[in-house]
C-alpha cells in the first residue's frame, strides 16, 4: 500500500538476550537456586473463565479473558472442582484439543469437554464468553470425576447438569456433537485469524504476507518472487482443526505451493515448489499487529487503483477495542517503486457500521481509509487514498475475540 511508503521503513530489530550465570561464594564452590521463568496464555473456547490451573508452582483461576500464569515448559493443568480437563505444554493459548493426546475438532473427547464447558455457561452465550459462576464451581468441588472418553455424555452428566442447575439457578443445557464442533472451529479460526509477514528463499526469494480468513481458515495474500514477479495466493486447504494447524495455499497462475503449519498462535513456517522449474525452498513469517486484549479483529488485502503512480499489494489488520477505537497496520507486500515488506501504523474509530482511520506523518495526514464494517457478518470493505495521489480498495473479515 503505497500510503507515501517513501517516507516509512520497516525496521526490524533482532534482540538477543544473554544470562551469566555467575558462581557464588569462595574456596571453589557456589550455589543457589533458580526462579522458574514465567509467562501468560489464555484458556479458548472462546474465553473460559472459572476454571483452575496449576503449572508447577504457579496455580489459580482463569480469569475473564480465559487467562492463567505458566511454568516456561512445563505442562498446564485444568479443572473444576474434581473434573479433570486435562493438561498441556504451557503456550499463549491452549484449546480443549491440545488437553487431548491426537485430538481434532472430530474427536469424541475433545467434543464432550468443549459441551462440558458449554454446558457451564452462566448465561448461555457461548458468543461473549463461556463464565463459570462463582457458585457452580463451589458445588464442582463435591462432583466426581467425569469420563469424557465417553458415548454418552448426557448420562455421564445427569447429576452435575442438575446440581449446576441448583448451584446458580440457572438453566444449564448439554449442547450435542454439532453444535460443539461448530463452535469449537469457529473459536479456532478467530484465535488464528490476523495478518502474517515474512520471506521465502531457497530456488526463488522474496518477501510474502498472508491472512488467515476468519469465516474459513483459509490463507490467501500475496508473495514476489525475484524471477516469477508478483504471486496471488490463494487458500486451497483451510488451516486444520487439529495440533498440527498445517494449510496449504498457492498461485493459480505460476502453480507455486506454499504448504505450511502453525507452530504458534503467531508464527508459521513451512515449504513451497514450483514443479514447472522444479524449484523449492521454505518460507517462515510470523503475526504483524494484533492485541490481545482486542474485543474484535479484522483482517484483508488491499490493492491499488489502476491510475495510482504507485501500484500497490498488501494486507491490514485492525483490532477494535471495547470503545470502538481502532488500532491496527497497513502491510505492503510489494509495491511498483520498489517497497517489499514495509509496515505502518493506523488509528482511526468505528461509529455504527462506519470506519474512518488515518495514517500520520508526524503532525499529517499522510493516508485515509474508510469503509463499512458489520460485525454480524463479520465484512469489511472499503477505499483507501494518500497525499501522493494513490488510491484504492480493501476488504476483509473478522471475528469477536474477548
Amino acid at each position: 500500500m503505497s500510503f507515501r511508503t517513501t517516507i516509512y521503513s520497516t525496521r526490524l530489530i533482532s534482540l538477543f538476550s544473554i544470562f551469566l550465570l555467575a558462581a557464588c561464594g569462595g574456596g571453589g564452590g557456589g550455589g543457589g537456586s533458580s526462579t522458574p521463568t514465567t509467562a501468560t496464555g489464555v484458556f479458548k473456547d472462546n474465553n473460559v473463565s472459572g476454571l483452575t490451573f496449576t503449572s508447577g508452582e504457579q496455580s489459580g483461576t482463569t480469569g475473564s479473558d480465559g487467562g492463567f500464569t505458566f511454568e516456561v515448559g512445563q505442562p498446564v493443568s485444568f479443572n473444576l472442582g474434581n473434573v479433570t480437563l486435562g493438561s498441556a505444554t504451557g503456550m499463549s493459548v491452549i484449546t480443549p484439543i491440545d488437553l487431548v493426546p491426537g485430538g481434532n475438532s472430530s474427536s469424541t473427547e475433545v467434543l464432550n469437554l468443549v459441551r462440558f464447558l458449554l454446558m457451564l455457561d452462566d448465561d448461555g452465550d457461548s458468543g461473549n464468553g463461556i463464565n463459570i459462576s462463582s457458585a457452580v464451581q463451589a458445588a464442582a468441588e463435591n462432583w466426581s470425576a467425569v469420563d469424557f472418553t465417553t458415548g454418552n455424555l448426557q448420562s455421564e452428566l445427569f447429576s452435575i447438569i442438575s446440581d449446576a442447575a441448583s448451584a446458580d439457578g440457572t438453566s444449564h443445557t448439554l449442547p450435542n456433537a454439532a453444535t460443539a464442533r461448530s463452535h469449537l472451529e469457529s473459536t479456532l479460526r478467530c484465535v488464528r485469524a490476523g495478518a502474517y509477514s515474512g520471506t521465502f528463499g531457497g530456488d526463488d526469494s522474496g518477501p510474502f504476507g498472508v491472512l488467515v480468513d476468519a469465516s474459513n481458515g483459509l490463507l490467501s495474500g500475496f508473495a514476489y518472487s525475484d524471477f516469477d514477479g508478483l504471486l496471488v495466493l490463494t487458500g486451497s486447504t483451510s488451516v486444520s482443526y487439529d495440533q498440527s494447524a498445517t494449510f496449504i495455499s498457492g498461485d493459480v497462475s505460476s502453480g507455486a505451493t506454499f504448504s505450511g503449519q502453525f507452530n504458534s498462535t503467531d508464527t508459521l513456517s513451512g515449504n513451497w515448489s514450483l514443479s514447472a522449474t522444479a524449484e523449492s525452498g521454505t518460507f517462515a513469517g510470523s503475526r504483524i499487529g494484533g492485541a490481545v486484549d482486542a474485543t474484535y479483529r479484522f483482517t484483508g488485502s488491499f490493492t491499488s487503483n489502476a491510475s495510482s503512480p504507485v501500484t500497490s499489494y498488501g494486507l491490514f489488520t485492525f483490532d477494535i477495542d471495547s470503545g470502538d477505537n481502532l488500532t491496527g497496520v497497513a502491510h505492503t507486500v510489494y509495491a511498483s517503486d520498489g517497497t517489499e515488506n514495509e509496515t505502518v501504523s493506523f488509528t482511526g474509530s468505528l461509529t455504527g457500521s462506519s470506519l474512518v482511520a488515518q495514517i500520520m506523518d508526524g503532525s499529517q495526514v499522510d493516508a485515509t481509509i474508510t469503509g463499512t464494517l458489520n460485525r454480524t457478518t463479520g465484512i469489511v470493505s472499503g477505499t483507501w487514498s494518500d497525499v501522493d495521489g494513490n488510491s484504492g480498495t480493501h476488504s476483509g473479515r473478522g471475528c469477536r475475540l474477548n
